[in-house]
């Protein structure tokens, strides 16, 4: 494989030892993606197992040099890369040169920091440069020496050789708008005093710093200074901090700082109380010469990765240190950097290699069974109550032996050959009951080790679910089966008792504890008398084909999935029809094999193009680039364990997500111009006059994105040339007969796999030439003369009227307090101050307007929202969380209702939407339908997830009506609601 000719995706395989050091810490598996990196560099491939996703760029031209790689990611999303041979950047793909403005390349590049306004600060050729949207600026500051930099929000900080004790400093880099950038000392001392500087910024060696948001944290001399909001804090022996020189700062999310020296790791918390540990391991010898350059990461989980022995040494969120385990017969290989993007992929660099970047770390592991026998097809996963890890799959039943490391369990117990096995269940007594479709159920007593076959009367499809009350639910091909006592010796299964002549492809159980039954065409739900099912929703007519799984939300929607691998949306309201609906702002295509519902209330769907995740933050997409072991999901292969982590069966084996809720979620994407040329002119640039006559347009544009940056698709609109909005998948356009004299070019990123859509860039640039008739060659001379000319002949009466024009201006500026006082006032007597909606009398005034002048031929509706228990939200949360409920419904009403409709706050909880321009009856019912489902979507307070459903009555006026009529219909329509059930829509008669 020549992988060194161009960057791409590659998956790596090892050997792990069969016994691990230390029983703690960073998953071996997790070291093996390491293992996989540093193997990979080598071109050597020992076969076993897979491991993660691993990205090289060493086949880019002085990416592989020698020497060190130095890394940044700005706020857009570009990544940059810096050595000796320059300054490369990427916005996802290849890595490309960028040059100084003169065209040289910045050589011996020292560090590189990003800011918070796409801004990247460069130290090169013992030169700093600032790059902004502008292009590149040169600094006046010159270095010699050692330098780091950190940004400061939109400022920077520099530290140069070793701080002012050593002939060095500490600097802020000021930034304004106007103003041209400007160095000033980060901590100042008052000139007139006669006593010498206490300040350990001045006093003491100055080895590392960090920043976050308006915090510094610097290492001086044997201690650890904290700068901020102008003060400096500083924390030494006697706050319990040791005396070590540190090379490496990390701050946490809440503040704290974790420092590391050679031999010893310090975590500061925000309080200010200090923890001190030993690290376990000798850092390299490369780290011993070079020890500014020992690094630390923190990853999202929690853990720390950094250099240790031979190469990397991890400590888990609990304070657990480890090693990683390399296969045998290849010695470690030494990382000297690492940096961690922002969509949390791990980028490595050793010395003469170049830079990897390595997907799905540290959150996504692989099982790896060290046994030539290996579960194929994996249907369901479990833990025994001794902690032994039991796989259902299409070869048979697997037993492994628990892991007191907590890592997956690599030694085979047992093999049941069996055929067919799926969804396995435990019940009260620690049994595990699995079926085996086509023929029953099998029963496992873990302890004892016996095996006892439960033949079925008729076949069983693999659909099993047990009960709160401990009983197991037994689909089949002819009917339903329960087993009332799973506790008491059976030979066989009992006969069918319910939906006799019936598929039963799934069975779940809605919130409120009620049995739901999907056959190839019908759901089914369970009523209040005994063995009765209600046929609730026929499949047929929703382009979904036979169901075969389903998922319920914990707003109890309920998630079919059919044969064709479509996903439909259904609400069973207590009294009234179903509402059966497509999914908003998620997956719209088909190919999706399974779905499944986790303990946390996400909803996970899987299919041939891997995964995709709904959670109270959106949308999210997983496949084979970010972690997956295989983009192929199988049948029925999402599984969650008892310790809530989840298991995912593929193609090509196990994936396991151990914490799901350390999940990232993907940062904001932004659509930026790469260029802009007409003809020879640079649009980006300051140039703007072009010539006359028809010129080339060409633009190029890109979403800086490492995650599934090959899904990116672009809207684009050249206004006044454009008459809609063009998609495609290219990241550039041209237009041949460009004649206006203005030029106005919006486009958007759409990143199609995690459903997101990229802020907008919008290119709006004039020409600065001006056409006069009649003069040629130096015409701008004359023009320029003309121009000085009226200038002076107007001064005169500019400066006679300056008095008069203040005095007006005074005058207009009282005015406009005045009026500007009056808006607020008309603002506040018409808006609801807690929901920002309309308050009763406004929207009844709007009404009644509305109303009168409405034609026969017009539409008008009026949709009153109650929202459902609303005391037992104030009793639950408070009154500080029922008005919470109130503000999300107030602004979700304002972004779902329409730009046409009329939100109010009609009283209490309840509100009013007016809708106007309806086109017809239909398109009434599907738009208060979307506005419902999003208005009881879950909404996050505090530390708990709220479900805060909602009544809507709804009435469309008819002749005769009035605003008083229209309203009162709804509202009759709002009680029948109430009284059958809540959450549900009724349209008044």
């Amino acid at each position: 494989m020549q992988f060194q000719k161009k960057s791409g995706y590659f998956l790596f395989s090892f050997t792990p030892k069969p016994v691990f050091r230390k029983s703690r810490g960073l998953p071996a598996k997790l070291y093996g993606v390491l293992v996989a990196a540093v193997i990979g560099f080598s071109g050597l491939y020992p076969a076993s197992a897979q491991a993660q996703t691993v990205r090289f760029f060493n086949g880019q031209n002085g990416l592989s040099d020698a020497s060190l790689n130095i890394f940044a990611q700005n706020s857009e999303g570009f990544l940059y890369i810096g050595n000796k041979t320059g300054l490369y950047v990427s916005s996802g793909g290849e890595f490309t040169r960028v040059d100084k403005p003169d065209g040289l390349p910045f050589r011996h590049t020292a560090a590189i920091a990003a800011g918070t306004d796409g801004s990247i600060l460069i130290a090169a050729d013992k030169e700093l440069w600032l790059k902004t949207r502008s292009g590149f600026e040169k600094m006046p500051f010159q270095y010699d020496g050692r330098i780091s930099l950190a940004a400061y929000g939109m400022d920077f900080i520099v530290l140069s050789g070793e701080g002012p004790a050593r002939n060095g400093g500490i600097w802020r880099l000021f930034r304004h708008q106007e103003a041209k950038p400007a160095f000033t000392p980060l901590v100042k001392d008052h000139t007139d005093s006669q006593i010498s500087s206490r300040n350990p910024l001045n006093a003491e060696v100055l080895s590392v710093m960090v920043s976050q948001e308006k915090t510094v944290w610097i290492g001086c001399g044997t201690a650890l200074c904290r700068y901020r909001d102008g003060g400096v804090d500083k924390f030494d022996e006697r706050q319990g901090v040791p005396r070590e020189v540190w090379h490496a700062l990390v701050i946490c999310q809440d503040g704290a700082l974790i420092a590391r020296s050679d031999r010893k790791l310090v975590i500061i918390a925000a309080n200010g109380g200090v923890h001190v540990e030993e690290i376990p391991y000798e850092i390299p010898d490369y780290f011993r010469k070079n020890p500014s350059e020992i690094f630390m990461l923190r990853m999202a989980d929690g853990s720390l990765m950094t250099p240790g022995h031979n190469s990397l040494v991890g400590r888990s969120s609990a304070g657990h240190w480890d090693e990683m385990d390399w296969p045998s017969g290849y010695s470690p290989q030494m990382i000297s950097s690492a940096f961690i993007d922002r969509e949390y992929g791990v980028w490595l660099d050793s010395p003469g290699r170049g830079p990897v970047r390595i997907a799905g770390f540290p959150f996504w592991k692989s099982f790896l069974p060290g046994n030539d026998i290996s579960p194929m097809h994996v249907s369901d996963v479990r833990h025994d109550v001794a902690g032994n890890l039991w796989i259902a799959a299409e070869n048979g039943l697997f037993e492994y032996a628990a892991s007191s490391s907590g890592r997956d369990a690599a030694h085979l117990l047992k093999h049941l050959e069996l055929e067919n096995i799926s969804s396995l269940i435990r019940t009260g007594d620690g049994a595990l009951w699995t079926a085996e479709k086509g023929k029953g159920l099998i029963r496992i007593d873990p302890v004892s080790g016996q095996v006892r076959k439960l033949p079925s009367p008729e076949q069983v499809t693999g659909a099993l679910q047990l009960d709160s009350g401990g009983r197991i639910w037994v689909g089949t091909v002819a009917g339903l089966i329960r087993i009332d006592d799973p506790l008491r010796y059976a030979s066989h299964l009992p006969t069918v008792f319910a939906l006799q002549n019936h598929r039963i492809n799934a069975l779940c159980f809605d919130q409120f504890g009620r049995l739901l039954v999907l056959t190839d065409s019908v759901l089914f739900q369970e009523t209040a008398a005994e063995n009765v099912f209600d046929p609730k929703v026929d499949l047929d007519s929703f382009d979904i084909g036979e169901g075969n799984a389903m998922a319920v939300t914990m707003s109890n929607d309920i998630w079919v999935l059919g044969t064709k691998g479509n996903i439909r949306k259904i609400l069973l309201p207590e009294d009234g029809s179903p509402v059966v609906s497509m999914l908003e702002g998620g997956p719209k295509s088909g190919g999706f094999t399974t779905i499944f519902r986790d303990s946390r209330g996400w909803v996970w769907l899987g299919g041939s193009h891997g995964l995709d995740v709904s959670t109270p933050n959106g949308w999210s997409h997983f496949d084979l680039t970010n972690g997956l072991v295989s983009s192929h999901i199988l049948q029925g292969a999402i599984n969650e364990d008892d310790d809530g982590s989840l298991w995912f069966g593929t193609e090509s084996g196990l994936s396991h997500l151990r914490e799901p809720g350390s999940l990232p979620v993907l940062p904001d994407l932004h659509t930026g111009f790469l260029s802009a040329r007409l003809d020879n002119v640079d649009l980006l640039g300051k140039e703007s006059f072009w010539p006359d006559g028809d010129r080339k347009l060409s633009l190029q544009f890109v979403a800086p994105t490492f995650t599934g940056n090959r899904e990116i698709k672009y809207r684009y609109q050249l206004m006044g040339i454009d008459t809609a909005a063009t998609e495609t998948s290219a990241n550039f356009v041209n237009y041949a007969n460009i004649k206006d004299e203005k030029i106005i070019f919006q486009v958007q990123a759409l990143d199609l796999l995690n459903y997101r859509a990229a802020s907008s860039a919008v290119l709006s640039v004039r020409s600065a030439g001006l056409k006069v008739s009649g003069f040629k060659g130096d015409w701008w001379v004359v023009f320029l003369l003309l121009s000085l000319g009226l200038i002076s002949a107007v001064s005169y009466r500019r400066i006679r009227a300056l008095r008069q024009k203040n005095f007006e201006a005074a005058v207009r500026g009282r005015t406009r307090m005045m009026e500007e006082m009056q808006t607020q006032l008309l603002h506040q007597s018409r808006v609801d101050g807690l929901t920002g909606l309309l308050n009763r009398r406004s929207v009844l005034d709007e009404l009644d307007e509305l109303v009168a002048a409405i034609s026969s031929n017009d539409l008008v509706a009026v949709a009153l929202i109650d929202i459902d228990h609303f005391k037992t939200i104030n009793d639950t949360l408070g009154h500080q969380g029922g008005d919470y409920v109130l503000e999300q419904y107030g602004q979700r009403l304002r972004q779902s209702a329409g730009s046409t409709a009329i939100c109010g706050r009609y009283g209490g909880e309840e509100l009013i939407v007016v809708f106007t321009s309806i086109s017809s009856t239909e398109a009434l019912l599907s738009q208060v339908t979307r506005l419902h489902e999003h208005l009881r979507e879950p909404m996050i307070y505090g530390a708990s997830e709220v479900v805060a459903t909602c009544s809507v009555g709804l009435a469309i006026i008819v002749p005769g009506d009035t605003a008083s009529k229209l309203i009162g219909r709804a509202d009759r329509a709002l009680y029948r609601g109430k009284k059958r059930g809540r959450n549900c829509i009724i349209l008044a008669e």
